[in-house]
């Protein structure tokens, strides 16, 4: 169905009912500045990256299966609730799939007004201008890519086809009232594409101030990695995680020593998304409670990750990661001693005062959005889809594999080989519903593991226990301890067809009282909740809704 842009925005224009119709036709529609020189366009480019509210990895993270249900006598409001029990309306708040939606189609506006004032400068005729072009193609290819991954489908080249899209707004409106399809998901993806190769050759890091809160080339190269991952295109997935990497990879990565140094705070948070560090390539700083739940607070404690899934399948597992046991990290995670959460320097909050006589503001959270981690384990990804065509490619795997463990590791740690990673997937966990946790429900299955069962194509076919589907394994678990609280992990449940518990856990968080839900893949039909539900106003003006499981 076609939608009006001011509901594909989320907000509707209003025009003051006193103006005349003369001097309203004199000012631009949006009141914006008429964007007549390079600084002019350069400078509404900020606009097209989340600052405000609309930020998507708490949302994506509650999502997700890192977090449990901790009891009723655990901190917690509605909103968190709402997200963790995937319902259709989910209460107001600055991080609401509402402000995703709309945040986001907002700063694919600016981007295309971006766009639209270079053509009409007479095109990329300037070194400056040039790179705000390519800079505008990334911000519309990332803001349509988020959109895409909160509120369609998980992409399968097979099925691309058959699902609906968003709206892929690849021009400047002039209409009043432009109208706009969902299309399907195959479209929205070859759009980002394209957009995604015109505007990385654009790119000049030289034309930034503080280049790490823009598109600069390495996080358009580790964003054209994922890109490249989640469509299943192996060969560019590493090609343009290489362009990252360069031939020196050690210079990129993070100093965990100078982060273990710091005190067991928000410091640690605060050194793990500096600008300085070689190890991040774009930040994000957006009005988002993320910092609260994941940083080091005890907000939010009853959805959150804790002792059970922190000790049976992420930090610290009761027999070992694919790196193996015994290891000591740099900057181990830290147990809040109130809340019981088990918390990563990843997400680090500051509060921004209105008012700082009465004490009154806003929190900000400041996140990293592409690095070199990223990078490190979206090529090892490829080449271990690469393994059945080329010898060669479980080396490379390896490579990576362990070049990122390694820098995690103060002591204890031994290279990965293919053998160590077969004894961790077959024999450590030989069964992945009978772990025993505890004291639990006879009706409940036993399913907390590190290890989880891949019910999505081309994940699906590999042979379990075989060398391919080994390597996956451990390539997904280091990902979910890379990418703990950042949101990633929920777009990895859906790509893999990942099983996504919901569990009730007694009040000393030492046992599964019950699984109260799960979004599951395993009877060969997609859970359509995989999909966010879009904005109740969005559907209420025409759009057509995310179907539901009947």
């Amino acid at each position: 169905m076609k939608k009006s842009i001011k509901y594909l925005l989320g907000a509707a224009i209003v025009v003051p009912a006193l103006v005349s119709c003369s001097d309203f036709l004199d000012q631009n529609p949006d009141l914006r500045t008429t964007l007549d020189s390079e600084e002019k366009i350069a400078n509404i480019l900020v606009s097209a990256y989340v600052s405000g509210a609309g930020s998507y990895q708490l949302v994506a993270e509650l999502s997700s299966d890192n977090v449990c249900d901790h009891g009723i006598k655990k901190d917690y409001n509605q909103f968190y609730q709402d997200v963790y029990e995937w319902a259709e309306e989910v209460t107001s708040n600055n991080d609401a799939p509402r402000n995703i939606w709309s945040t986001n189609y907002k700063n694919i506006a600016n981007a295309n007004q971006a766009l639209a004032a270079i053509e009409e400068l007479g095109g990329p005729a300037t070194a400056k201008l040039k790179a705000s072009k390519g800079e505008a193609l990334l911000c519309r290819a990332y803001s349509h890519f988020v959109l895409a991954n909160m509120f369609c489908m998980p992409y399968n080249p097979a099925t691309a086809g058959d699902y609906m899209g968003i709206p892929y707004m690849d021009h400047a409106e002039t209409d009043l009232n432009p109208q706009y399809e969902r299309g399907t998901l195959r479209e929205v993806y070859e759009k980002i594409g394209l957009d995604i190769e015109e505007g990385i050759p654009l790119l000049d890091d030289t034309s930034y101030s503080v280049a790490k809160y823009h598109f600069n080339y390495k996080a358009a190269c580790c964003f054209a990695s994922r890109y490249y991952l989640f469509i299943q295109d192996w060969d560019n997935a590493i090609k343009y995680a290489t362009k990252v990497l360069t031939s020196n990879p050690e210079s990129l990565l993070r100093d965990y020593d100078a982060i273990a140094a710091l005190p067991n705070s928000s410091s640690r948070h605060q050194a793990y998304v500096s600008s300085s560090s070689t190890a991040n390539f774009l930040l994000q700083a957006a009005t988002s409670n993320s910092g609260l739940l994941f940083d080091w607070y005890s907000t939010a404690g009853r959805y959150s990750h804790g002792k059970i899934q922190g000790t049976y399948e992420t930090v610290q597992p009761k027999k070992g990661g694919p790196w193996g046991s015994g290891v000591s990290f740099k900057a181990a995670h830290a147990v809040l001693s109130t809340s019981g959460k088990y918390v990563l320097p990843r997400t680090w909050r500051v509060f921004q005062y209105t008012d700082p006589v009465a004490g009154t503001g806003y929190n900000k959270a400041v996140s990293v959005l592409f690095c070199t981690e990223e990078a490190l384990l979206n090529r090892a990804e490829a080449y271990i889809m690469k393994m059945s065509e080329d010898p060669d490619a479980v080396n490379s795997a390896l490579a990576d594999m362990n070049l990122y463990a390694s820098n995690l590791f103060s002591a204890g740690f031994k290279p990965m080989t293919e053998a160590s990673i077969r004894k961790w997937a077959t024999e450590t966990y030989p069964d992945y519903s009978e772990l025993f946790v505890g004291k639990t429900s006879t009706s409940s299955p036993q399913t907390l593991n590190p290890k989880k069962k891949l019910h999505a194509a081309p994940y699906n076919a590999l042979e379990e226990g075989g060398a391919q589907e080994n390597m996956l394994q451990a390539l997904i678990f280091m990902r979910r301890y890379q990418f703990l609280h950042e949101g990633m992990r929920w777009f990895d449940t859906r790509r893999f067809g990942i099983t996504v518990y919901r569990y009730l856990l007694d009040e000393d968080d030492e046992t599964v009282v019950q699984i109260t839900d799960q979004i599951s893949d395993e009877n060969g039909t997609p859970d359509l909740r995989r999909a966010l539900q879009l904005p109740a106003d969005v559907i209420a003006a025409g759009l057509t809704p995310n179907p539901r499981n009947k």
